[in-house]
């Protein structure tokens, strides 16, 4: 099995917020503002070396170093994200949704699999 990894969101419920994450709008009609919230992004399965390199884009250097696993905000390579969406389109909406939760102070955990 090769290497999958995905990125969890988790972060205070907001207006703003509700039509980033991952369940229809309807479903946050009684989460009241602040509650914490998660959403998870990617799910990047096209295998290992594409696991790494996109790994790479939020500051891991080793998927399996669990001490890099919380994603420092400011280690996120933005522009890198905004190419991989241009080539791999089924992933743009997930990171315009990145982007918009980092705004809104979410904070990024990486969740390697395999």
């Amino acid at each position: 099995m090769g290497l999958f990894v995905e990125i969890i969101a988790i972060g205070p419920f907001s207006e703003v917020a509700r039509k980033h994450l991952g369940y229809s709008a309807e479903s946050y009609d009684v989460t009241r503002p602040g509650a914490i919230v998660t959403r998870t992004l990617f799910g990047i399965a096209e295998g290992t070396s594409m696991g790494k390199e996109f790994a790479s884009y939020f500051g891991v250097t080793d998927v399996w170093d669990f001490n890099q696993h919380k994603i420092v905000n400011d280690s996120i390579d933005v522009q890198a994200l905004n190419t991989f969406a241009g080539i791999y389109t089924d992933y743009a909406e997930d990171v315009a949704a990145l982007i918009a939760l980092m705004k809104l102070d979410f904070e990024f955990h990486l969740a390697p699999n395999g």
